[in-house]
């Protein structure tokens, strides 16, 4: 037969009935566009992204409910281990949002890779530099290139 406030037996304590008000919030799934995503692997990082939030998006209140619940047993008790447990149960919910943050950061990487560009940035002319002066005048209006004089002849 099962105890009926094992805790509160554990702790030496008289049990406190907790209302059941807080209940964790059960969220609907994110829908994903699948439109905007031609390749699979792309696809499947953002179902796992998807996943993964909502499972830390859980975990976050699932602790949230379970936090107010031994608080309340803590200052009731006044048992050093029942605080001890709140404080660890307190960093285990700060490390689950630092986590999500974690999570966003890296798929926001993600996309980025996905996205490369192919920028030239040190492009070099193989000529004369009468052939480069020809080729600016052709690509600027007339009136913004300056004709400068040589000794042997004009540019």
């Amino acid at each position: 037969m099962k105890e009926e406030h094992p805790l509160e037996k554990a702790l030496n304590i008289e049990p406190v009935d907790i209302p059941k008000e807080t209940t964790p919030v059960v969220r609907k799934p994110v829908e994903i566009d699948l439109s905007n995503f031609s390749d699979k692997k792309e696809l499947h990082q953002r179902q796992d992204y998807s996943e993964i939030r909502e499972n830390l998006k859980d975990l976050i209140e699932s602790g949230k409910v379970a936090l107010d619940g031994i608080i309340k047993v803590a200052s009731e008790s006044d048992s050093p281990r029942a605080f001890e447990v709140v404080s660890q149960l307190m960093k285990t919910s700060v490390e689950a949002n630092k986590e999500l943050l974690d999570v966003h950061k890296q798929m926001k990487e993600l996309e980025k890779e996905s996205g490369v560009k192919n920028v030239t940035n040190n492009a070099f002319f193989v000529g004369s530099t009468k052939e480069l002066q020809e080729l600016v005048q052709k690509q600027l209006p007339s009136k913004k290139v300056k004709k400068v004089k040589n000794n042997d002849e004009e540019a």
